[in-house]
């Protein structure tokens, strides 16, 4: 991937954060969110490091009102994907319904919904997470960044939604809310939603520029194009049933996007995981597995996959597998397979191809039989 609409929203919030005082580049760094980092991220992992970002950058001020107060309006020239998709719509009604539209496809952190009834127009938004409960000064922030943009762009300060929602705990004081939203302002309620009269969207986007709409329509299709697959595969992760929903399958995911780097190291996933490398022994361990099993789980599981298409030459495999040259992963290929890469490949290929028995080798130098048991098979 060489964009993600994530980066605008992380940078929206360091900005933000920034304008509130606090020491932003040792918060970000503690949570992992390096724009470099960012880009390699699936969704639930940035969804996981945002909210510990929130979480330490709300204790750290003490006020539980920060996502309210950090959310600035973006100017529309420099708001990444979302600026770009209001300067493409001619009216605030428009502009909501493309970011509907639009953001979730290059965001799938991002799940909104819009639903019109009775001259109204309520949009809901759910961000998921991963280990970690998003906190609502996230919400927060996401809300009030998109209703005070939304105000810049039309030049309307009046506008404000008529009714707001949030699936979360009631505070002591409401009032901080209400003066944000502009109405009333319901919590312990289903969803987080925010509810428009449709005679507040007619305002016109003052920016709005057809050559601005061309270019930005393209460049969702391309993105469209070149990130489907990301988003399908994050989508069916969301969408797994809880029993396969493991925290090794979770661990297996990052491996898989790190074995190209080379040896993954325990350290640098517990670190990704925000986690120490203590705990994550600890889990794999209650799920019957270690680190140095889970790699090589990965790695046989990718190169049966890779091998059965024969679409990556197998020298490039094996770097792509991370490693070190192309004779370890012929080893490597015997020992779970019983054949060499090029073999396994040749015989993947024939309808009935069935792999063979891998044979574990113990330390007092007992042996076991299993079946390899491959993903897509």
């Amino acid at each position: 991937m060489t964009y993600s609409s994530a980066i605008d929203l992380v940078r929206g919030i360091r900005t933000g954060l920034a304008a509130r005082g606090l020491d932003v580049d040792a918060f970000f760094r503690k949570a992992g969110l390096e724009e470099s980092e960012c880009m390699a991220d699936d969704a639930l992992t940035l969804s996981d490091k945002l909210s510990h970002l929130w979480e330490m950058v709300t204790l750290a001020s003490g006020d539980s009102l920060l996502g309210v107060k950090a959310a600035l309006p973006q100017p529309l020239d420099r708001s990444g994907l979302m600026g770009h998709i209001m300067r493409a719509s001619p009216d605030v009604k428009t502009a909501i319904e493309n970011l509907v539209r639009y953001t979730p496809l290059v965001s799938p952190s991002v799940h909104s919904t819009i639903e019109q009834s009775g001259g109204s127009t309520r949009v809901s938004l759910h961000l998921p997470g991963g280990q970690r409960r998003v906190p609502q000064q996230h919400y927060d922030f996401v809300w009030c960044l998109v209703l005070r943009t939304l105000r810049a762009a039309a030049g309307r300060g009046d506008l404000k939604p008529v009714h707001v929602s949030y699936a979360y705990p009631q505070p002591l004081d409401v009032r901080p809310y209400v003066d944000a939203f502009g109405c009333t302002v319901q919590f312990d309620m289903p969803a987080n939603t925010m509810q428009f009269d449709d005679a507040d969207l007619t305002a016109p986007i003052s920016t709005e520029n057809p050559m601005a709409a061309d270019w930005a329509l393209r460049m969702l299709a391309d993105l469209a194009q070149a990130q489907r697959n990301w988003t399908l595969r994050m989508l069916a992760r969301l969408e797994k049933p809880q029993a396969d929903n493991t925290f090794s399958k979770r661990v297996q995911g990052l491996l898989a996007g790190m074995l190209a780097q080379g040896e993954p190291l325990r350290e640098e996933v517990a670190r990704r995981l925000m986690m120490s490398e203590r705990t994550l022994q600890r889990r794999l361990s209650e799920e019957g597995t270690n680190f140095t099993q889970l790699v090589d789980d990965t790695r046989r599981e990718m190169a049966y996959a890779y091998l059965r298409k024969g679409e990556v030459s197998l020298k490039k495999l094996s770097f792509q597998l991370g490693f070190s040259d192309p004779s370890a992963f012929c080893r490597a290929c015997r020992r779970w397979f019983g054949r060499s890469p090029k073999e396994v490949q040749q015989r993947a290929a024939a309808p009935d191809f069935m792999p063979l028995a891998s044979v574990m080798q113990f330390g007092d130098g007992g042996r076991v039989e299993t079946k390899l048991n491959f993903q897509g098979q």
